[in-house]
C-alpha cells in the first residue's frame, strides 16, 4: 500500500490549517504524501487521528490500483439506539450523535447505503425517513455480519434486514446455525484435533449425550461459541 498516495487537496480537506503545519512540520512545503506515513502519524497523535483516518480511508475507497475489502462485525449495533451524546451537536444533549456522523463509520455506513427508518422519540414522534444515495467505492467492497449475540432490539434488526434485501447494491447470505448433528461431528472434530478441554478427558465428553446437549445448548449452535464452550 505504500505506492498509494494521499493528495494534497484531501489532507487540506480533513485536516486544519494548524494541523497541516503540525503533520508536515514547520517549514516544510505541503504535498501529496504515502498513505501509510498519513497512517503512521494519525496513530502517534490524538489530535491527527481522525483527519488522518477520514483522508486515508476516503483515499481508499476512491483509489482504483489495488482491490481492498473492509469487514465490520455486529452491524446491526449500528442501527441500535444512539449512545454518544456531546454538547457540540445538541446544546441540550437530548439527541444522540448519529452514527453516520461520527468519523470512524461515516465513510463505511455510506458505503453501505443501508439507511432503516429513525425510531420516534420523545422530542420526535414522527421522525422523516431520508434515504441517502451510496457512496460506493471505486474498488472494493464491505462484508458485515449481523447477530444475535448483542442486545440489540429485534425491531432493528428486522428492518436492516429488510432494507438490505431490497438494496440492489447489497447481496444477503443467511448463515444458519449448526443443526445437532453438526455439533456432534464438530465437537469429535475437536476432541481429535485436541481444543481445550477435549484434548485431556480421552473422549468422554463427546461419548456422554448430555453433555453434547449442554455444550449445544450453551453455544446455540453458533461455531465462535462453542469453541469457546469447549476451551473455557
Amino acid at each position: 500500500m505504500g505506492d498509494i498516495m494521499v493528495s494534497k487537496d484531501d489532507l487540506e480537506t480533513f485536516l486544519s490549517k494548524e494541523q497541516r503545519l503540525r503533520f508536515y512540520g514547520e517549514g516544510n512545503e505541503e504535498s501529496d504524501v504515502s498513505i501509510v506515513e498519513v497512517l503512521q502519524k494519525g496513530s502517534a497523535s490524538n489530535t491527527l487521528s481522525s483527519g488522518c483516518y477520514g483522508a486515508a480511508i476516503h483515499t481508499l475507497m476512491n483509489q482504483t490500483s489495488k482491490p481492498f475489502v473492509v469487514v465490520m462485525d455486529e452491524f446491526n449495533c449500528y442501527y441500535d439506539y444512539g449512545h454518544y451524546f456531546h454538547q457540540a451537536y445538541d446544546e441540550m444533549v437530548y439527541k444522540p450523535i448519529p452514527i453516520e456522523e461520527i468519523t470512524l463509520f461515516k465513510p463505511l455506513l455510506e458505503a453501505m447505503s443501508i439507511t432503516p427508518p429513525p425510531q420516534p422519540t420523545r422530542k420526535d414522534k414522527n421522525p422523516v425517513h431520508v434515504k441517502k444515495d451510496a457512496v460506493l467505492m471505486k474498488r472494493g467492497a464491505i462484508v458485515v455480519a449481523t447477530s444475535e449475540s448483542r442486545a440489540v432490539a429485534r425491531k432493528f434488526t428486522d428492518e436492516l434486514y429488510e432494507v438490505a434485501l431490497k438494496d440492489e447494491n447489497v447481496s444477503v447470505v443467511e448463515v444458519p446455525r449448526y443443526s445437532k448433528l453438526e455439533v456432534e461431528h464438530i465437537l469429535s472434530h475437536f476432541e481429535v484435533v485436541g481444543i481445550g478441554r477435549l484434548r485431556f478427558d480421552r473422549g468422554e465428553t463427546v461419548m456422554k449425550e448430555q453433555e453434547v446437549a449442554y455444550l449445544n445448548m450453551l453455544s446455540g449452535g453458533v461455531g465462535q461459541y462453542l469453541l469457546n464452550a469447549c476451551i473455557i
